[in-house]
């Protein structure tokens, strides 16, 4: 892989922005409109935005897992304004983790990546199978400072990669979401050269969840998945009860 050049970086992302002009716009329209996380209301309308028009697919209704009226009321609970402010990581943790009584513990990652940065694009890079695929060849090709691939699930390294994609491609001029644009387009065109589709968000989301110990079968397997997925940030590991069966 060769490192792109910044106009490579611009002419990708004059083509993104040209191919989705209404949807962004209109999610813009919508955050500019609504900029705060209180009301319940609002923020479910940027929940349903969001999540339809940036195919996150998080349901509006389940019996299983948590769905987009659990998570506004998550985004509306916190001190979601606050944290984005001072730019805080635990956001979109805090975002992303939805726990309900009888619902299995749910790890909205990549929706919560998103979430944030169309409130604030300079401080919160996106997270999507796209973005992992680029961000992992960039760096097997040596550009980025070694990191095991799971760990772009840890906010604190994704966040590191991309700034140091951002720096060595002399990007400063560029946010977060402008370089979001790129690493989706050549990470999607990468997934198709590796024979790899781009997964639709359910099923990235439940590799997000290894909190959810009841998917595993065994309890090697629970302690691989807390020691892959498990960051330094104080996260809670919240453990349901597993059947006897």
């Amino acid at each position: 892989m060769d490192k792109p050049t910044k106009e490579q970086v611009r002419d990708v992302c004059e083509k993104f922005d040209l191919d989705n002009k209404v949807i962004e716009s209109a999610l813009r329209q919508l955050f500019d409109k609504f900029p705060e996380n209180n009301d319940v209301a609002e923020v479910l309308l940027k929940v349903i935005a969001l999540n339809n028009l940036y195919s996150t697919q998080i349901p509006m209704y389940s019996e299983q897992i948590p769905t987009i009226w659990e998570v506004a009321d998550r985004i509306v609970s916190i001190p979601t304004d606050a944290m984005l402010e001072a730019g805080s990581p635990a956001v979109v943790y805090e975002i992303a983790k939805i726990v309900t009584p009888t619902k299995r513990v749910h790890f909205n990652y990549s929706f919560a990546t998103k979430y944030c940065n169309w409130h604030k694009r300079t401080l919160y890079p996106i997270y999507d199978s796209c973005v992992d695929e680029y961000l992992w060849c960039f760096m097997q090709s040596g550009y980025l400072t070694r990191f095991h691939r799971q760990d772009l699930k840890i906010y604190s390294t994704l966040k590191k990669a991309v700034s140091q994609f951002q720096a060595s491609c002399g990007l400063g001029d560029l946010d977060f979401k402008e370089i979001d644009k790129f690493l989706y387009v050549e990470g999607r065109k990468l997934m198709t050269e590796h024979a790899r589709i781009p997964l639709p968000d359910p099923e990235n989301e439940r590799s997000h969840v290894p909190w959810s110990e009841g998917i595993y079968t065994s309890e090697k397997e629970r302690e691989q998945a807390k020691a892959r997925f498990t960051d330094n940030d104080g996260w809670e590991i919240v453990s349901p009860p597993h059947s006897s069966s």
